[in-house]
């Protein structure tokens, strides 16, 4: 059984061939590329050229996790990418590219397809808890936003529901919260946790301090900010990684409440695995047990970080394997 894979960015689209010919639940890789994604005017056009150069037998199957809200239709799926000026159908590209069977799916909903895969050298355990079989599971994961899904045990294996939570209000906790959400609520009105548990967050949280510390920085990337944090050089950098720590483990812990997650709650995205220092070093589960009377609640559920960057091609892969099977 041979399956194509896609993690479809904004920035990067990622691609494999994957073979399912052993009870391997990731299969094996046959091939993989990047590609910019910007330099191509159809997902179709940069799939075409990934099959051509690599594929030398049909494909029985694809998936393709794609950054943008994924639309059902009578005949399939829909998408407008959020980044990109790519309007993509699944039958029509099943159709373009001569694959039997392919869907379209939100990429935090894929990753958490991928979440069933990991094995446990793919995560790091930040609170062993008590894990009970087939309960719901949680996953959270900032990058370019920050991204939730539930996932409840369903015919045989965990099905990821994706929601807008991130986009829920934040609620400041501390005198210096409520400063950096008076700030935001003047600029923008509306502010969501998205504004600070992603990577544009790490930026709007190292220009509060530098503000607090009457400075002023041209802009700085998400990367030289942490860089610059982890290494010891700016003390606005190093406060605004300690509090991005400190919101994420908080933010996720509200959604633990809210969600009960006894199979365990799993921190994904592009960040965490970058800053895995400071995630495994105790201000995020601190901040995520935080929770007043229900503190032991929170304690007792297990918590990991995945270490993996192909979550999402691995949830894809799932996905599309899966439906062959039904």
């Amino acid at each position: 059984m041979r399956i194509l894979a896609g993690d479809v960015g904004g920035t990067t689209t990622r691609l494999q061939l994957v073979d399912f010919v052993t009870p391997e639940p990731r299969g094996s890789v046959i091939a993989e590329q990047h590609f910019e994604s910007g330099r191509y005017p159809s997902l179709a056009t940069l799939a075409g050229e990934f099959l051509d150069a690599n594929a030398s037998e049909p494909i029985d199957a694809a998936c393709l996790a794609v950054a943008g809200p994924v639309q059902e239709e009578a005949t399939g799926q829909r998408v407008q990418l959020t980044n990109l000026p790519w309007h993509e159908q699944s039958r029509r590209l099943a159709d373009r590219l001569a694959i039997p069977h392919l869907s379209l799916v939100n990429d935090f909903q894929a990753a958490g397809y991928g979440i069933e895969a990991l094995t446990d050298g793919d995560l790091l355990t930040l609170q062993t808890g008590n894990a009970m079989p087939h309960a719901p599971r949680l996953l959270v994961g900032a990058g370019t936003g920050l991204g939730v899904a539930v996932l409840t045990w369903q015919e045989g294996h965990y099905r990821p529901s994706a929601t807008e939570a991130g986009h829920m209000d934040f609620a400041p906790s501390s005198e210096l919260q409520w400063r950096l959400w008076k700030s935001l609520h003047e600029k923008h009105g509306h502010v969501s946790w998205e504004r600070l548990v992603s990577g544009p967050g790490l930026q709007t949280l190292y220009h509060f301090f530098l503000a607090e510390q009457g400075q002023q920085r041209d802009a700085d990337t998400p990367a030289a900010i942490t860089t610059r944090a982890m290494n010891g050089s700016d003390s606005a950098a190093m406060q605004a990684l300690d509090l991005f720590v400190e919101l994420y483990g908080a933010f996720t812990g509200n959604l633990a409440l809210a969600s009960l997650p006894r199979g365990g709650v799993f921190i994904a995205g592009g960040i965490a695995p970058k800053i895995k220092e400071r995630i495994t070093g105790g201000d995020f589960i601190t901040a995520f047990c935080d929770k007043g009377r229900h503190a032991p609640l929170l304690a007792s559920l297990p918590v990991h970080l995945v270490t993996r960057s192909d979550l999402g091609l691995i949830g894809a892969a799932l996905i599309a394997r899966r439906s062959l099977s039904h």
